[in-house]
């Protein structure tokens, strides 16, 4: 579980990966991108791309019960998925796991995001 006190140190550094992964993807670098990722959801959230896109069960029922993830940790996932995607927006399988993602916090979420439907809608269609 994320101690409070954590939270808003996972969401700055979150900012920072974001920063440089946004600066690689236009250096048309995506593989050090999805590393920068990749080692974010490994340090923070405790679980790798690899492992989440391996997933064959319900993902959200997964990460809720094996890696006891709370809403913090499915926004933390919500923004490396989605950026993720834009890396790669031809991967369906990748694109699935994001929308489901995205459907779980804007269904469980307290907090209404204009971005997350933005993401949906951009995502379904």
């Amino acid at each position: 579980m994320i101690r409070k006190d954590y939270i808003q140190r996972y969401f700055d550094e979150l900012a920072k990966v974001l920063a440089a992964v946004l600066q690689l993807k236009n250096d048309l670098k995506p593989v050090e991108a999805e590393a920068k990722l990749n080692d974010f959801s490994t340090d923070f959230l405790g679980i790798s791309f690899e492992e989440i896109l391996a997933i064959e069960t319900n993902i959200t029922e997964y990460l809720t019960e094996q890696k006891e993830f709370t809403i913090d940790h499915f926004k933390l996932l919500e923004d490396l998925l989605y950026h993720k995607y834009l890396l790669y927006p031809t991967d369906t399988h990748l694109q699935k796991i994001t929308l489901e993602i995205l459907a779980y916090l804007a269904k469980n979420d307290t907090d209404y995001s204009f971005e997350r439907m933005k993401r949906i809608n951009e995502l379904s269609k």
